[in-house]
């Protein structure tokens, strides 16, 4: 069905995704006509039967976007005109546009950004930090697919966390015993000059040791030692914990992207938080 656009708009940088329901555009040519751009996007996801349309777009083309039925939800804009830095999105099915849950996420920031900001805790006696590699796919694949009752990829398939080893995405785990007992990822894009923070899970029984914080800090490292990369995460809105997280390593709050995805049995609001270098 991508055949049916102007090969120009760069294809490879739109993906149909079923399991989410959802069209998401990295980006684009430049030099598009958005007016046009857009009215080709609605059509294609329209014909896929999909609900939502999640694109990033370049800052100058932000109004011409909105005046085509997208709303604004979040940026990582910071400063650069050329990088497709803001977030967009389009709703096919406007019932999915309307969250119910707005009122309690806003109260998850307000508490988060009110408690105090402890210092992070060396790791318990016994645990150990690691850069993983390929050979640890189906521990990933098990400890995600145990945490997540539904997951927006499909980690449950050893074989595409073997791929994201390949296209050079970062984990790191805590080995507990000779065990993986948590888990984060940070899968960084040159091109788009952005690396998203994300699969990040700590097992019920090991949680309220901070092992999230100290994993996403040695990937932050890993990704700093490369290139000066936007970070950026999406995190569940309604979960205190893992906003808080991403508060305390000092990312900012950058917007909300409704029912954005589906985790956990339901489609959920996401917020998205930064962090700039």
């Amino acid at each position: 069905m991508l055949k049916t656009l102007n090969p120009e708009y760069n294809l490879n940088h739109i993906v149909l995704d079923q399991r989410n329901k959802r069209m998401v555009v990295n980006g684009y040519a430049l030099g598009t006509i958005v007016s046009v751009f857009s009215y080709e996007l609605i059509i294609l996801a329209i014909n896929n039967h999909l609900e939502k349309i999640w694109l990033w777009a370049l800052p100058a083309d932000v109004p011409i976007f909105l005046r085509q039925g997208f709303f604004l939800e979040g940026s990582l804009y910071r400063g650069n005109e050329e990088e497709f830095s803001v977030s967009l999105a389009y709703y096919v099915c406007k019932s999915r546009a309307r969250s119910v849950y707005l009122d309690a996420e806003k109260r998850v920031l307000h508490s988060i950004k009110a408690r105090p900001l402890n210092p992070l805790l060396p790791l318990p006696a016994g645990m150990k930090l690691k850069l993983l590699d390929e050979s640890f796919s189906s521990e990933i694949s098990q400890l995600l697919t145990k945490v997540f009752s539904s997951y927006p990829s499909p980690v449950e398939n050893p074989e595409y966390l073997r791929s994201l080893f390949r296209k050079g995405r970062f984990f790191a785990g805590v080995i507990y015993r000779e065990n993986l007992i948590a888990v984060a990822a940070a899968y960084p894009n040159l091109t788009f000059n952005r690396c998203e923070m994300t699969d990040c899970a700590t097992l019920e029984e090991y949680r309220g040791y901070s092992l999230t914080q100290h994993l996403l800090t040695i990937l932050e490292y890993e990704i700093k030692k490369k290139s000066a990369l936007i970070l950026y995460t999406l995190v569940r809105a309604q979960s205190l914990g893992m906003n808080r997280v991403f508060h305390k390593l000092g990312y900012q709050y950058q917007g909300r992207l409704i029912n954005n995805c589906y985790i956990c049995s339901a489609y959920e609001d996401m917020n998205l938080w930064a962090k700039f270098f």
